[in-house]
């Protein structure tokens, strides 16, 4: 595993362990990060959230997805694990790359995720697949503040697991990568119910 782009591009990240953590694949952050550099079209006011704020990368892992956004020009993230291996493994990188000012770990449930203190630009989201977690996960950290009507929310799942159903989320774009469905998605209105 490495980052794929950005001030950091090419430095290696260690690898989660443990029979659920499945980590994005390179060529698939390479492809999604590809996609976001040109997340502007989706806003009135052109600005890209990728580079706005705060990126929330909750089910981290290894959290290779909120270091690529910070080594893309992501200004902060946090990130939420509720696996003690996988948080050990988050900070690790973390420190591999000296990222430490611009990053906070949480031992966090993205279905019972801690109060926002503000809203993150964006979230990705990636749970194990086929425990339908998207849904559950984007209601909660709506009603907690970590997503408004401006986050980009970006869904990773098993392509035979239904997309999320939430109301007023907004489907962007999706992609199928062999094993791996993206759906990038926006909530629209007051946070769901």
């Amino acid at each position: 595993m490495r980052i794929v782009g950005g001030s950091h591009r090419g430095r290696n990240l260690t690898p989660p362990t443990g029979r659920d953590i499945r980590p994005t694949l390179d060529r698939v952050r390479e492809a999604l990060f590809s996609i976001l550099s040109h997340a502007s079209r989706w806003y009135e006011d052109e600005h890209n959230p990728l580079y706005d704020g705060l990126v929330l990368d909750a089910y981290a892992g290894s959290g290779a997805l909120g270091l690529e956004a910070i080594s893309r020009g992501a200004q902060k993230a946090v990130f939420f694990d509720t696996d003690r291996g996988a948080l050990a493994t988050i900070e690790q990188n973390i420190a591999s790359l000296k990222l430490g000012d611009q990053t906070r770990v949480l031992r966090a449930d993205a279905t019972k995720p801690p109060r926002a203190t503000e809203p993150a630009s964006m979230v990705f989201l990636d749970p194990p697949y086929q425990k339908e977690l998207l849904g559950p996960s984007i209601t909660a950290l709506a009603q907690a503040g970590w997503i408004n009507a401006e986050t980009l929310i970006i869904a990773e799942r098993d392509p035979r697991d239904p997309q999320p159903e939430v109301d007023g989320l907004e489907f962007l774009d999706s992609r199928k990568y062999g094993k791996c469905q993206i759906d990038i998605c926006r909530l629209n209105g007051a946070s769901p119910a």
